[in-house]
């Protein structure tokens, strides 16, 4: 008796550990990408019937938030990339995507309009984008340069503040512009000129 109330009680915190709940083995948790990995192909429809793709946001920073509307990390995350999203939506130098895991159209729709959201959305019913990014865990937050690399990941341990959020955007797309900067004078005359 004593080791079934044991296992019980291990089971029930392994379980609070991530925001939803689902099998996996110790091994491969969290994110599969790390800072300074590409990312994968995928393609998804926003539910204004856009398509975007890892390809749809040239020059520009990206950033990608797996969620699920019964999450209690995401039910408060969500607001402060909302928050971030409205004050900076007219910069044009960054994107947002918020994507669903495993969860009904309608019901993401729903949460959306109640919550008065204004962030582009793409409910998914199944995990198989998920799945590209990550093993377990939502929320997760993707950071990614012009160039398609990762320069930074929270997962639902630990969320980004307001601060945190736009201070890494602003940060990244003051380098994307930096690198499409065309090369200086001298910086082309060297390249060209003969030894």
């Amino acid at each position: 008796m004593k080791k079934q109330i044991l296992l019980l009680f291990i089971f029930s915190i392994a379980s609070l550990v991530s925001c939803i709940s689902e099998p996996m083995d110790l091994a491969d948790t969290g994110s599969k990408l790390a800072v300074g990995d590409s990312i994968p192909d995928f393609l998804v429809i926003t539910s204004d019937r856009d398509t975007f793709t890892q390809d749809s946001h040239p020059g520009k920073t990206l950033v990608l938030l797996f969620f699920h509307t019964e999450c209690g990390d995401c039910q408060k995350e969500l607001p402060v990339v909302e928050q971030v999203y409205r004050d900076c939506r007219q910069d044009s130098l960054w994107q947002l995507l918020c994507i669903g895991k495993e969860e009904k159209t309608e019901k993401v729709i729903q949460y959306w309009q109640e919550n008065r959201f204004s962030m582009p959305v793409s409910p998914q019913e199944d995990r198989n984008i998920y799945d590209r990014f990550a093993y377990s865990g939502v929320p997760m937050i993707y950071i990614i340069d012009a160039q398609n690399i990762i320069r930074a990941v929270y997962s639902d341990q630990k969320m980004p503040s307001y601060e945190d959020l736009k201070g890494w955007i602003l940060k990244v797309n003051e380098e994307n512009l930096k690198d499409r900067e065309p090369a200086s004078f001298s910086q082309v005359n060297s390249l060209t000129s003969p030894l």
